[in-house]
Order: C-alpha cells, then structure tokens, then sequence
C-alpha cells in the first residue's frame, strides 16, 4: 500500500508546488510596479502652459515635456546622455536607479543626490554643481535652505549654515521633549532604536523660513508600556526593554498637547492657547500669502467637535474660526487618512469646509471673518471624497465624490466643479470607472507642491486616470471647463501583469444581511475552474469604519492595501472574496456609522449575507469550507467571525487584531467615548471594563471557537498592542481549545505586507485545513522587496 502512495503524493507535492510557484508571481508585493504608466505625476511650468513628467520607458525612466494647449510632446533629455554627463561629472561614484530628476527648465535638468544637487544641460547632458543644499542627516532644514533645526538632549538646535548649532530651547525633556514622535504615534520604537540622528519630528517651517512651529505630548504621566525585544538586533542575548509612553483606554492621564510658535529670527516662543478641551489635530496646513496667519484643525475629545483655528503669527493668539459640533464621527474626510476637505479661500476671506450634517459628505463655503455659512456647495445622496482645488479667480471649485447607491457601483468616483457663487455642478470624468486627479495641497505649507497637482496653476486644464476591473488605468489631459479629453497621455501597459499569470477579479453587487441595502464586493476565482465542481472559500476581510478593501480600480486589484495575497489565495485553488459591508466608508453617513458601537457585528452579518448569494449565483461556492483571514482590524474581525459563526466559517487566519479595547490604546476617531457609568470616561480601577465596549471583548467568546484558528503577531507592534493577541489566547487555553499561534520576532506592523515567512505559512495553513491537502515542503517564497523591519 505505502509504494501505491508514495508516487500520488509526490504528484500531489509537484501539483501544489506549482501552484504556489504561480501564486508566487502574482502576489502583491511582487507585482510593485508591474504596471508601467499607471499614471501621471506632473511638473508644472510657464503657468500651465506646459508640464513635464516621467515615464517607464523600454530602458528605463524617461522624461517627457507637454504643451497642454496642442498636445506636443518633446523628450526632455535623453536618459543615457543625463547618465553620461553624471557620470563625468562625479567619475566613479555609483548613480541610483532610477535617476532622481527634481526639475527641467528649458535648458537644464536638475538631480538632486543624497550629498549634492547637479545641473545637467538638455543639449549635451554636461552637468554642474548648483546652489541647492542637499538634506542633512537629522536636521529638518527650512525652505530657504540656509537653516535647519536638530534635536540634541530633548531640545530644538538652530544650525545655520556651516556654524555651530544654536540651542533653540532649554525646556525640554524625557516623555516631553521637542522634535520626538509621542508614544502614540505608532513608531516611537523604531525611533529609539536608530543608530543614525534622525530629524526632528512634530515641526513645521513657514515658507519664508522665519516661524518654525512645534508640536510635543506631554507624557511624563502616562504610564510606560513594555515592549520586550526577545531577539535584539545587535546579536547580543538578554532581551531588550522598550517602554514608550501609551495611554491605554480608561488611562486619566493621555498626555497634554503643547503647540508653540517660535519666531526665529528673534529667538522667541509663544504657546498656542485653545479653548478648554479642545487639541490640534493638524496643527498647520496653509500660511496665508503675507505670512501674517497661518490656519489648522482641531478638535474635541471623540471629535464630537471640528474647527478651523486661525493662528495670528505676531502675538500667538488662536480662534476658532469655523466650528460644529457633531454627535457621531465628526471628521474633515470620510475616508480619514486622506487629506481634510478644507480649504481657506484667502482672497475672498472664505473658508471650504466638509460636513456631513445632511447624511452624506458634502461642502459648504463658510466666511473666515464670522464663521457664518455662505452656502451649501453641493448636494445629492452621494459623498464628497476629494477637494482637489480651487480656481479662486474664476471661483470654482474641484473635488471628486461617489457613494450613491444608484450607480452602476457606488464605489466608481467622479470628478465635478462647482461655482463657489451658487450654480449647478459640472461632471467632468462621464466616463465609467474610478478617476484619480492628484489634489493641491490644502495651503502653501509646502513649498512648490502645487507643482504635482493634477489641476493646472490657471485651472484651465486637469490630468485624470481612471480606471475599473475591466479597463486598465488611462491617463486624459482634460478641459477643466467642460471635461472634454484633450489628449491621451498614457495608456497603462499590463503586459507584466499578463506574464505573471494575474487575472482580473469579478466585481459583483449584492445586498447586506437587512435585505434592503445594496452593497458591492470583488471575487478573485481560481484559474481553470471546472464546470460543476465546487471550491472553497476565503473572505479576505478588513472591516475597519475608516477605509474601504474591495478593489473597484484596476491598481487596487492589483496592489492591494489590507488585505494581501488575494489573488495568490486564488492560484491554490481558492474562491477569495472581499466585501465592503455596513460600516465601511465612502457612501452614506448612516452606512458608516452602522459599526460605530458594534464595530464587526453588521460587517460580519453583510459577508454571510452576501457569501451566501454568490453561492447561489454561481455554484460552484463550496459553503462547508470557508475560511476567513485579516490583519489588524481585520485580524480583530476574522477572529471574531469564527467565534460568532463557528457553524460557517471553519478556519480563520488571524493577524495583528485589536482583540479587546479595554487592553488597547484610545481609538477614539472611530469608536465612542469609553463609559464607565455615573458619567465616568475613565477607569475606576485597572480591571474595569467600560459598557460600552464590554461586547467588543472576544474573550468571552472563546469557548464557541469550533474550527482551526491561527493566531499571528509581532512583538514590537506598537500599531496592534501584542498583549492583546496574548490575551485572548490566555481565554482560549482557559476554555480548553485548540489554537495555532505564530510568533514574530522583531516584527512591526507592516509584517503582513513584507514578511514572506508569515505569507507561506498563512498560504499553507489554508490549503491544509480548507483545501484538504498538504503544503509543498520544498517551496521557499521569495518577496520582491526588502524584507519587514520594525521601523515600518
């Protein structure tokens, strides 16, 4: 019997060997940049009339210079002439790759190195040295590049020049200190274990190099959290101790916010003073032209409030020029890791400012002087994502929206504008799909950064890519008047795409678990499917209230954020599914607020839902063999779906998950207040657990796990606390369940998209215990990319 079996398994071993060597090819992280031209990043010049970009040519970058008016394109030097004339210029010394070219003028191109800035004429290549200062290690130089401060003993240094540093301040020290990332930042770790100076962090300059502002926490209350680093980096073997500063939920003390303007040029700091209760959230995104006032954001505990604070640079004195009060998730985007929509109109003394008071995103034009609303911009049962800018002479402004139900996908953006004196809008982007029009930044806080706006600086013309699961992306010069398409840029080339063996995923529309609301997902099927045969099922699951995960765009599809290896789960012989139910952003307001204190539970009712409907659509969806997996939010929601549906979903893959919150740091943007009861915000002991967020703990849930749960984190994680993983495990082992767990060392956050261990094992763990076979012993996943540090 044993020699009947050996030749089937070693056929078996080769068939998943090749399967994993396909998966290999079309995993995310090996498709970086597989698609060539995507898009477009533009070099403004002449006012409009003219921009410059880089391209992916046959051998390389190249650089190309567009007439908007007729279209003429010129290449703006040959590369191998640029490299040559580098070449010369510093004889042996290696060039990076591709060239870091940072302006073209009609005559010359300029390359700005790690250590010098070069000149290099577009005639003959001949290159100089020029003027330009090169970054320094851990200085944050100013704009003016004369100057720079440096942190040294937990205070700010001037270094002017070539001379000595000047000590800046004198107040600064341990868990308060200036220029150092708090212990909520995410990355305070990594910090502390540079071995280079590293520039300060926290500040920023005006661009006329004479205000620097400071922003530094207080934490010298906050109780320290160990982080034990089993495996130090510097081969020694006593484990390392790193205690940053972080508040976990119930804490009193979360560190006081202390934001302060120095006037360099006298040597002098103000404090900001805001009202009682009130902290920046951005501190400066726009100087005014005269550099008299600069404005930030701000807001109240749980962001039951939003403002726009307006700084007087000459005495420090702040008010709050625009406010509202918003009982539920009040916020400047509603996707909040994209830039606020708020835009401060300085010719006119008028304010763009984003609200969500109507039930979906729009914008509103406010008056700076009284804080009085102007009018309602815009309007309909759909939301604002993007303000990309505003033409203030011709008064009109640009922005992308999408969410209504009634789409073909509610998830396809557009691009409008609207007059900012009344008027109706104008849809520029008719086409299908989703469009990407890079945005001016929101003030002149960094120097030349209008230079890469997808609108022009005469607001005459923008630069749009859009793109769907069918169609790669395409890049359009368009009339910013009417939208009509003036010339065709780029057209994406997918052919490594096509070499790899990817395959385009299946957008799919279904209804949530309410069975009223229309909701959208993306399905990734397994190559060669056979007629009639039925195939597991993964649901590749975020689920967190601030971002969306099934790919709408082709890049998406392609380069996913959270969650990975989509695609490669699909070449083992997996239908994977991602599904953005109730909850999730970029529809309506009540559509995202359906998480807000529930958090999983309507997400995890939506994927049930709709995995259900898809099997019944299509067949060959194997409804006994589903399996889960996520990371970070998602590690928090896969767990839980095995525990609150152990009779459907039979193996779950669980990385990085908050898995309590009374044991995590406040996520207060995106989760209510804690309540403690008789009024109380804050822990009356250290066992409490808020009401609130009593129903969002899985330990309790331990004893209904059923199927094959593995647990994954990394111990310097400052993202996903891992004694939150170690605690639910501790549940697990009391309740006498089986559990697999995997252990990092050394690894941050970011292991899910860099650490090729975690991927083949977490491949494996699926095609052992949902597809019912055995992992090829002889496979070693390679990664593209650098392997995953704790710096990420």
């Amino acid at each position: 019997m044993l020699a009947v079996a050996l030749p089937h398994t070693a056929r078996a071993q080769d068939q998943m060997s090749g399967a994993y060597a396909r998966a290999e090819r079309v995993l995310d992280a090996n498709l970086a940049g597989a698609i060539e031209n995507a898009t477009v990043v533009p070099h403004w010049i002449e006012g409009g009339k003219r921009f410059w970009y880089q391209r992916d040519g046959r051998d390389g970058p190249e650089w190309v210079i567009v007439e908007t008016a007729s279209g003429k394109r010129e290449p703006a030097i040959d590369p191998r002439l640029l490299r040559q004339g580098l070449q010369q210029r510093l004889g042996e010394a290696e060039l990076p790759q591709p060239l870091p070219v940072t302006a073209i003028s009609a005559k010359d191109v300029t390359v700005t190195l790690a250590d010098r800035v070069l000149r290099c004429q577009r005639a003959d290549g001949r290159c100089s040295s020029s003027a330009g200062t090169p970054e320094r290690p851990g200085v944050l130089s100013a704009p003016d590049g004369q100057q720079g401060v440096l942190v040294r003993g937990h205070n700010l240094w001037l270094q002017q020049g070539d001379a000595e540093p000047l000590a800046l301040t004198d107040d600064g020290v341990a868990h308060f200190a200036y220029g150092t990332a708090p212990g909520t930042s995410l990355f305070a770790i990594p910090r502390m274990r540079a071995r280079q100076p590293l520039p300060p962090v926290g500040l920023d300059w005006s661009p006329d190099s004479r205000y620097l502002l400071s922003e530094r926490v207080d934490e010298r209350a906050v109780r320290p959290y160990p982080f034990l680093e089993s495996v130090p980096q510097d081969g020694s073997f006593r484990p390392k101790l790193w205690q940053p500063r972080i508040p976990l939920l119930g804490d009193a003390e979360r560190g006081r916010q202390e934001v302060a303007l120095f006037d360099i040029a006298r040597k002098r700091k103000t404090v900001l003073d805001l009202p009682e209760g009130w902290s920046f959230m951005d501190t400066v995104f726009a100087w005014s032209g005269d550099l008299r006032r600069a404005w930030g954001l701000a807001v109240t505990r749980g962001q039951r409030e939003r403002a726009l604070v307006e700084i007087d640079l000459a005495s420090g004195r702040t008010r709050l020029a625009v406010r509202e009060a918003t009982p539920i998730l009040g916020r400047f985007n509603a996707f909040i890791y994209n830039p606020p929509n708020v835009r401060v109109l300085e010719r006119s003394n008028e304010v763009v400012w984003f609200s969500e008071r109507d039930g979906w995103g729009q914008l509103y034009l406010y008056d700076l002087r009284s804080g009085a609303l102007k009018r309602k911009l815009t309007s309909g049962e759909r939301t604002v994502r993007d303000v990309i800018g505003v033409d203030e002479q011709a008064r009109r402004l640009f922005f992308t929206a999408g969410g209504t139900d009634e789409d073909a996908d509610a998830y396809h953006v557009r691009v409008y504008s609207v007059p900012l004196d009344g008027g109706r809008e104008t849809l520029l982007t008719p086409e299908p799909g989703v469009h990407v029009v890079r945005a001016r930044p929101m003030g002149n806080a960094v120097a030349g950064s209008a230079q890469n706006a997808g609108l022009s600086p005469d607001g005459q013309v923008l630069i749009d890519s859009y793109s769907s699961l069918e169609q790669p992306p395409v890049t359009v010069l368009r009339s910013a008047i009417d939208g009509r398409i003036l010339h065709t840029l780029e057209t994406a080339d997918v052919s490594a795409l096509a070499a790899a063996g990817w395959r385009a995923p299946t957008r799919v529309k279904l209804l949530s678990a309410d069975g009223r609301t229309p909701i959208w997902g993306t399905v990734y099927f397994p190559p060669d499917m056979q007629a009639g045969k039925r195939y597991p099922v993964i649901d590749a699951i975020y689920g967190g209230p601030q971002v969306t995960s099934a790919p709408a765009s082709y890049p998406e599809a392609v380069l996913a954020m959270n969650p990975r290896s989509r695609a490669s789960l699909a070449e083992l012989g997996f239908i994977v599914v991602t599904i953005d139910g109730r909850g999730t952003p970029g529809r309506s307001k009540a559509f995202n607020e359906a998480s807000y204190a529930a958090f999983a539970e309507p997400q995890l009712a939506d994927h049930v839902a709709g995995l259900r409907q898809l099997a019944q659509r299509y067949g060959s969806f194997d409804l006994e063999r589903v399996g889960i997996y996520g990371h970070s939010f998602g590690g928090y929601t896969s767990a839980r779906a095995i525990l609150t549906y152990p009779e459907f979903f039979k193996v779950a893959v669980s990385s990085a998950g908050p898995q309590n919150f009374q044991g995590f740091y406040p996520v207060e943007a995106v989760f209510p207040i804690p309540d403690y009861g008789k009024g109380r915000s804050s822990a009356p002991d250290p066992t409490a657990v808020p009401d609130n967020y009593a129903a969002l703990d899985m330990s309790p849930l331990a004893g209904r796990l059923k199927g094959k749960l593995m647990l994954v984190y990394g111990d310097l994680d400052e993202n996903a606390l891992p004694a939150v993983t170690l605690q639910l495990i501790d549940a697990l082992t009391k309740a006498n369940k089986r559990y697999d767990l995997m252990y990092l060392p050394n690894r941050a956050h970011g292991f899910y998209r860099t650490d090729a261990y975690y991927t083949q094992r977490m491949w494996d763990y699926f095609v052992e215990h949902l597809l019912g076979q055995e992992p090829p012993d002889d496979f070693n996943l390679r990664l593209e990319q650098a392997p995953a540090t704790p710096a990420e």
